[in-house]
């Protein structure tokens, strides 16, 4: 087995959320359209990489070149830290250094390749990132003879009560990461099956159970395997020691694994060991945090407060003997021994903005790569979406509405402007065969904008977690919808089933978009046209037959009254056409009126728990 040594001072975590779209489309501000196919599977193989991300929205960038993903952010959990601690090396968690250098990002292989032999791994440093941006370590601490590539009971973090009810803790760069399976990240994400993260080798990890709910099986040595089910190699969590994955099934590239991950350079000196009880850990970003613990029968803490970038202010209160400060002091983090740049160095990433270097670091991924990475270019659009406070006798309700519903007294109504993501344009075609025609014209309504017809599909990601799945007893995916669906047939709704729900779906939402076309005079963005919006669907249900009227709640189409608009387009060539289906952990509040597709994607992008898309073409004359 070959071992791979990471460099503890690169093991701190970093955050991560995708920005993408909930229609699983993804469009790259390229500066060109891509010319060639590996461009434009790079952009299908980026979004189907970043599409899980969006649950946590909306706090981090993603970024793509042609041979990896980058992901950053500032590696602080939204769930409870440190609480349920026994045995503390007295470090909390700080968040990371925010750059838009990639040496300050994590890096994976946009196509993972199997290596010739398992490459071990270490426990001086992280091994991968899972989706809500934390990183994770293998089981087995480094020793001042062993770099923890090979299991030990008497090395094993979560046998020693050094982490916490998550499965982590902070390390010596005052970083939080995982060890085990990352339980609250695994009810956030719904079940134990789910697409948790990714590992440095760019393989994907899911929890440790089977979409079936058995507990994974027939995993190698680097608890991983393809189970031919579609996911291609995996790795699995596993509930029995090593927990996590003690080696790589894929190659590791000298880049990635110097340089793949962003620094952790501590902000204090490493505590020693100490038995204690963790009760209580308060994070505030901007404000006062505040870790609590019992130490021989009295409460201590420790509290900090940011002063500027990257430095805080500690307070101590009854510290163990071997604390890294007393009283009160003061710390910033430190980057290879190099200060950390002030905020007007290190500008934030903001969707759309071009990748640099903020820190004299050497942003290529490699000197075989040296194309400039590029963000997803995220079009938005202003939605208005009306809240109304409502009562009858003792019940009081909001809804998401303009008016209250029949029998109840109006309270209060406020409306707010939200920006709802665009999916963008249909690229021009890179076949070499000419086309021309119209995207637009009438459709029931009006669909305007003009786009030359193409046979080419925009990039889909079919499942968001490989295992959600869309299919139609009606029309292939990524073939010609019959007539019988469009106004050159009977108008019907086609049929639809969806497989492998996710635990927890309480609903769904099924619905049905056009790529749009440019932007018509007075508009800034172009607007998405929907032909179909279905939401409230029961989460007993896991079908629609053909035609169906009685299922859910039907939206407001885009395309005239009824509430299927049937593809009707007047311009020559094949139009493109996406179904989405979302499982959903909740119903949504939304009056039928006003429930058009974008205030129906705005309702349900916090409760979405997976997604399953299919493209098809419709073409008149």
């Amino acid at each position: 087995m070959k071992r791979l040594i990471i460099d503890r001072s690169r093991a701190g975590t970093a955050g991560l959320i995708a920005l993408v779209l909930g229609t699983a489309l993804i469009q790259f501000s390229l500066g060109a359209v891509p010319s060639s196919a590996a461009t434009t599977a790079t952009k299908a193989l980026c979004g189907t990489r970043a599409l899980p991300f969006e649950k946590f929205a909306p706090d981090v960038a993603v970024i793509c070149d042609e041979t990896y993903m980058y992901v950053s952010s500032n590696g602080v959990a939204s769930h409870s830290m440190m609480v349920g601690i026994t045995g503390w090396n007295q470090q909390v968690p700080l968040p990371m250094l925010v750059s838009s250098s990639l040496a300050q990002m994590w890096r994976f292989p946009l196509k993972p390749v199997a290596a010739a032999s398992e490459i071990a791994t270490t426990g001086v440093g992280g091994t991968g990132i899972m989706l809500n941006g934390i990183s994770n370590f293998n089981a087995t601490k480094p020793a001042p003879n062993s770099t923890g590539s090979v299991y030990s009971a008497s090395a094993d973090p979560k046998l020693q009560g050094e982490l916490d009810t998550c499965a982590g803790h902070a390390g010596r760069g005052d970083d939080y990461h995982y060890h085990a399976e990352p339980s609250c990240l695994i009810s956030v994400l719904g079940s134990e099956s789910a697409l948790a993260g990714y590992q440095l080798d760019g393989y994907p990890i899911y929890g440790s159970k089977e979409p079936s709910g058995s507990s994974a099986t027939a995993l190698d040595k680097c608890q991983g395997h393809d189970s031919g089910d579609g996911r291609g190699y995996h790795y699995h969590f596993t509930t029995a020691a090593p927990y996590s994955p003690m080696c790589f099934h894929g190659q590791v590239p000298s880049d990635v694994s110097t340089t793949g991950q962003p620094s952790a350079g501590p902000a204090r000196s490493a505590g020693e060991p100490v038995q204690v009880v963790i009760t209580g850990m308060t994070f505030n970003l901007t404000g006062t945090s505040k870790l609590e613990y019992t130490y021989q029968g009295k409460a201590g803490s420790v509290s900090y407060t940011p002063t500027t970038t990257a430095c805080w202010s500690f307070v101590y209160v009854n510290p163990p003997p071997g604390s890294p400060g007393s009283g009160t002091s003061s710390a910033c983090r430190r980057t290879d021994n190099v200060p950390v740049p002030s905020a007007s160095m290190a500008p934030a990433m903001t969707p759309g903005s071009t990748t640099g270097s903020s820190t004299g670091q050497n942003t290529t991924a490699s000197a075989a790569n040296t194309t400039a990475p590029v963000k997803a270019a995220v079009v938005y659009k202003n939605v208005s979406i009306t809240k109304v406070k409502c009562s009858k006798g003792k019940v009081t309700k909001t809804l998401t509405a303009t008016k209250c519903p029949s029998g109840y007294k109006l309270l209060s109504k406020k409306t707010t402007v939200t920006k709802v993501p665009v999916p963008p344009a249909l690229p021009p075609a890179q076949s070499m065969v000419p086309t021309s025609g119209t995207q637009g014209g009438t459709q029931g309504g009006t669909q305007g904008g003009t786009q030359g017809g193409t046979e080419k599909f925009e990039s889909v990601v079919k499942s968001s977690n490989g295992v959600f799945l869309l299919k139609s007893t009606s029309a292939v995916d990524e073939g010609t919808l019959p007539s019988t669906y469009t106004c050159d047939g009977k108008s019907l709704s086609p049929q639809f089933s969806w497989s492998g729900t996710p635990s927890g779906t309480k609903s769904y939402a099924l619905i049905m978009h056009t790529i749009p076309g440019p932007a018509r005079p007075g508009e800034t963005a172009a607007a998405v046209s929907y032909s179909w919006v279905l939401y409230n669907i029961a989460g007993s249900i896991t079908s629609i037959g053909e035609g169906a009227t009685d299922v859910g709640t039907a939206g407001v189409q885009s395309h005239g009254p009824g509430t299927y608009g049937a593809p009707c387009s007047q311009g020559s060539g094949a139009k493109q056409y996406t179904f989405t289906v979302y499982a959903l952990s909740s119903t949504i509040s939304l009056d039928a009126k006003s429930a058009t597709g974008d205030a129906v994607r705005s309702a349900i992008k916090s409760i979405t728990l997976a997604s399953a898309a299919m493209n098809v073409k419709a073409s008149r004359g």
